[in-house]
């Protein structure tokens, strides 16, 4: 039931998700005749499980300034819940914010250097909305690259995930040649034969985009003031080159999560 409190309209909740992590501290003992920081802060195990909590709760804070401030009087938190049987043709489940991928070659750098990201997080960069809105920057240093390689990280896969995956690193090119100004982009895989057959001529064409059939090796760097090099190999042959972004394509995965969900929805 909705109270009044202190000038706030309040609605008590009993249904809390799950309680706040206590911060971890040294014992007493432990604090005498120093200056030892008390909290240790939070393990990364516990950190990560009270970040999910803190952002994953999306339910009402129950201030109910809302409906104290509408009008036309449209919200009625006294609305009992019900469960609604909607019928549709097709079910789409998404892995939302947990993206999850096959793993690959750990050789390049994914993880180590801050400049090098995957596919899912370019795409994020790329958009009008995302936290560079749509500028193309190194994470390392904010800066602007100039040289940027898109690279394959299941270059030994399927027809299906090489020719989605080219052509998402062919559209991620266009734009970010678009909305980065000298920027060159090499895109480096292994080109399968619907890709050749159908798109390959289109991407040579495009200005700024290099196009290489080859396989990523690894990346190496030294201080953070130098590019990433990476090593790649191309008829049998290996090739170094530096950029100073590097883009990995990956390959989508089903989480045990989603599973069940379409489980229970089949």
């Amino acid at each position: 039931m909705i109270y009044e409190k202190e000038k706030r309209y309040i609605i008590p909740f009993g249904d809390v998700p799950s309680k706040r992590a206590e911060m971890p501290e040294i014992s007493v003992d432990e604090r005498r005749g120093n200056f030892l920081e008390v909290e240790t802060g939070f393990p990364e195990d516990m950190a990560l499980k009270e970040a999910k909590r803190c952002l994953g709760c999306r339910r009402c804070l129950g201030c109910a300034l809302c409906w104290a401030e509408c009008k036309p009087e449209a919200i009625d938190f006294n609305i009992p819940d019900e469960i609604l049987e909607l019928e549709f043709d097709d079910v789409i489940v998404t892995n939302g914010q947990d993206n999850v991928f096959y793993s690959f070659n750990s050789r390049l750098g994914y993880g180590k250097y801050p400049d090098v990201i995957i596919d899912l997080q370019f795409e994020r960069m790329l958009s009008p909305t995302g936290p560079t809105k749509g500028m193309v920057l190194s994470p390392l240093d904010g800066r602007i690259p100039k040289n940027v390689a898109i690279v394959q990280g299941h270059p030994e896969d399927d027809e299906t995930h090489l020719l989605s995956s080219l052509v998402f690193g062919v559209n991620a090119s266009t734009i970010a040649l678009d909305n980065t100004q000298d920027l060159q982009v090499t895109l480096i895989s292994s080109f399968c034969p619907s890709f050749q057959e159908k798109f390959l001529s289109s991407a040579e064409n495009i200005r700024g985009l290099t196009m290489i059939s080859g396989t990523p090796i690894s990346v190496e760097k030294g201080d953070d003031e130098e590019p990433l090099h990476l090593t790649y190999s191309n008829n049998g042959e290996a090739h170094h080159k530096a950029f100073d972004l590097i883009v990995v394509l990956t390959k989508s995965k089903i989480s045990p999560e989603q599973r069940a969900l379409m489980k229970n929805l089949s």
